[in-house]
């Protein structure tokens, strides 16, 4: 477990986060409230899901003119995706574990639910720290094994 994983408040633009993604190499944060008490999860594959959702204009090219068509649109989705934050793209309500979940219940936890970042909270949803698949891996191959 992270004891100290990245999070960011539910206004953080997504502009922001993609740069946090790139810039730490993480794949996911938590949203969190001013106690930080979990509101939901973002992932690089949220980030890409929502890139992926914006149309890009065709043209209709005639003879040696080109034609725009949907630009208008497309400049409104652009404007709608620079004005989104993470409130836009969590997760709400994501699966979580406790500090004394054990690796066998995390692992399939994650193989069940198709998820790679599990945050770890307390009895009143503070975040007390994520496993991410990565860390999974990382603890089960330092598990020792039954001879």
């Amino acid at each position: 477990m992270n004891p100290n994983p990245p999070y960011c408040e539910a206004d953080t633009p997504i502009a922001t986060l993609a740069a946090r993604f790139n810039d730490e190499a993480i794949s996911g944060v938590l949203v969190v409230d001013e106690e930080r008490r979990l509101l939901g999860v973002v992932t690089e594959s949220d980030l890409v899901d929502r890139q992926a959702s914006l149309h890009i204009p065709t043209a209709l090219a005639i003879f040696d003119m080109v034609i725009p068509l949907g630009e208008q649109r497309f400049e409104r989705e652009v404007e709608r995706l620079k004005a989104m934050t993470a409130a836009d793209l969590l997760e709400a309500l994501p699966k979580t574990i406790t500090p004394d979940t054990s690796l066998d219940a995390i692992a399939s936890l994650m193989e069940d639910a198709h998820i790679h970042h599990l945050p770890v909270v307390d009895d009143d949803n503070t975040i007390v720290g994520m496993v991410t698949k990565r860390e999974l891996i990382r603890a089960l191959a330092a598990r020792p094994t039954a001879s």
